[in-house]
């Protein structure tokens, strides 16, 4: 089958745009070979970092994401820039066991390994940054939808600003609904980018966000030209019936869980049903007993309780 007939078969409509929200697709979107995705990710870097960012250069960490056969479980970008800084990049769609913190805290730790060699002096350290774009709430008690995570003492000294962990929760940018562009900042403009760059109904508002932040406009290009790709298209398609079946699984598990539940607590009520009810029997013997002057270790002999039971009885 060639690729205009793969396409195709993969890509909904011709006008259909990949969901940047999806590992692959943004991975792709910073990764393209294209001036128009450099320029997306140096812009997207000084966004999230609040600092300009320059000369912004790859990292190998992974197999292309164009490459089919291709089995990674992950699909983060790394890149080094501005005095061999370092950051990893990468979407997160389940906190998994809510573990995710001390899954970023690694990641950005081991990127702090990888760019630092031993026998360097201290002070030439370089910063490291972990950015996850997040599909869940991860901090709930907390409404801002960008936090910073650094080493500090509990009077707020910081350690060395070393290592810094960087969360983009975007269900809470959802939450804000449909704000006027002008009316956010850089950072919610790429969140609100993310979430509405695919979506045909949200074209208008996509075009105001890229006409008000430079990088997005690029990152819009970028993105109309990866849609392109019927590579992408399959692993969307794909993802999405994983998505379906692993929905599916759960919703089976937790009905034959909560069946299986009934069954054994309806099996130990009636078994506690029946052990109180003998209870009461050897208790009501035990009075009987009393009443006729039987002596208290007979009647414990005789019913199984206790003599402190029998004499308060």
């Amino acid at each position: 089958m060639n690729t205009g007939n793969k396409l195709n078969r993969y890509r909904p409509s011709p006008d259909a745009l990949l969901n940047p929200c999806r590992d692959e697709v943004f991975k792709a979107l910073f990764t393209n070979e294209s001036e128009e995705s450099r320029t997306a990710l140096r812009c997207f870097l000084t966004a999230v970092l609040h600092k300009e960012v320059k000369d912004v250069q790859l990292r190998p960490n992974e197999p292309p994401v164009l490459d089919d056969s291709d089995r990674a479980v992950r699909f983060d970008v790394s890149c080094t820039f501005n005095d061999d800084e370092a950051v990893d990049i990468e979407l997160q769609g389940v906190n998994k066991y809510h573990s995710f913190g001390a899954r970023a805290e690694y990641l950005c730790a081991r990127l702090l390994n990888s760019v630092f060699h031993r026998g360097n002096d201290w002070q030439n350290i370089p910063r490291v940054y972990q950015i996850s774009l997040l599909n869940f709430i991860f901090d709930k008690d907390d409404q801002s939808a960008v936090s910073h995570y650094r080493m500090q003492k509990d009077n707020g000294h910081m350690l060395s600003g070393i290592q810094t962990v960087i969360f983009l929760e975007l269900p809470k940018i959802d939450a804000l609904g449909d704000v006027p562009p002008e009316s956010l900042n850089s950072e919610q403009k790429w969140c609100k980018f993310f979430l509405d760059a695919d979506n045909p109904g949200r074209q208008e508002y996509v075009r105001k966000l890229a006409a008000g932040e430079g990088g997005i406009m690029e990152a819009k290009k970028t993105l109309d030209r990866i849609s392109s790709d019927w590579v992408l298209w399959k692993r969307e398609l794909d993802r999405d019936v994983i998505e379906s079946d692993r929905k599916t699984e759960l919703r089976y598990m937790r009905e034959q869980g909560l069946e299986k539940g009934l069954e054994q607590g309806l099996e130990k009520g009636m078994e506690k049903g029946k052990q109180e009810g003998t209870l009461q029997a050897k208790r009501e013997d035990a009075c009987n007993f009393k009443k006729l002057g039987v002596s208290v270790q007979i009647i414990a002999q005789a019913t199984g309780l206790s003599e402190d039971e029998i004499s308060g009885l």
